[in-house]
């Protein structure tokens, strides 16, 4: 039987190129890991509820998950965005919205508005001034709506409320085909004052499932209502529809 020849001593030539090798995969290492906390945690899938894909990704500091909803609603993307320009009537199909309304305009898709969100006792309601601005309508195939809270001295806070440090995400429309639309609900929130674990875990849940499915249920009731808007943004020749979707 034929023994497997004895290891042979390292040389010091040896050496050093096992000692280049660890210091490169520490460095390729330590650039992989800085690289990921550049780029935030990945978003973790949560469950599907109510037709609405959940997930949630951990934010560094932060006391509440950045949560993101997605479905697919069967109606015209221009169906959908003009019931998410209709400031005045969110708390028609939002869940939990106590107010909402329009407080002025910088251009026709950039606006401020106000919103407030029933809590439950003992928490109090929350409330955000915020900055919405609208983009992509003019071509109709992946509209986004960005939204994040700002400090105006126009619109201070309101007396037993909790003002949100911190409120930012969008709504994204994209165009699978002229009855279908696949929407995204993004958002990440500092709800400012004392919030219990639970209370954040079961906002993370809730807030992207009920606003989805709640805008999904009344889409269809609003069909025909905002001939204004669809005769700005909707009645001339459209894209192609992307066939990935």
């Amino acid at each position: 039987m034929l023994l497997p020849p004895l290891p042979l001593r390292p040389t010091r030539c040896a050496w050093m190129n096992r000692l280049r090798c660890l210091l490169a995969v520490a460095s390729a290492t330590v650039a992989l890991a800085a690289g990921r906390a550049a780029a935030g945690e990945s978003w973790q899938r949560t469950g599907e509820e109510d037709g609405v894909l959940l997930e949630t990704r951990d934010v560094a500091g932060a006391a509440m998950p950045e949560f993101r909803g997605t479905t697919t609603i069967p109606a015209d993307l221009y169906d959908i965005a003009a019931v998410l320009d209709d400031l005045d009537r969110y708390c028609d199909w939002q869940k939990r919205c106590v107010k909402a309304r329009e407080l002025a305009r910088a251009g026709e898709l950039d606006r401020h508005f106000y919103t407030r969100t029933g809590a439950p006792w003992p928490l109090h309601d929350r409330d955000a001034v915020l900055r919405g601005r609208t983009t992509g309508l003019a071509e109709g195939a992946d509209v986004w709506v960005r939204f994040e809270s700002v400090a105006d001295p126009r619109w201070p806070p309101v007396d037993g409320v909790v003002r949100m440090p911190l409120t930012r995400g969008h709504w994204r429309l994209v165009r699978i085909d002229g009855a279908r639309t696949r929407v995204e609900f993004q958002v990440q929130v500092d709800p400012g004052g004392i919030v219990p674990a639970w209370a954040a875990r079961l906002s993370a849940r809730q807030v992207p499932r009920d606003t989805l499915a709640g805008l999904r249920r009344h889409v269809p009731r609003m069909i025909g209502k905002y001939a204004p808007f669809l005769a700005r943004w909707r009645d001339k020749p459209q894209p192609a529809p992307d066939p990935s979707l």
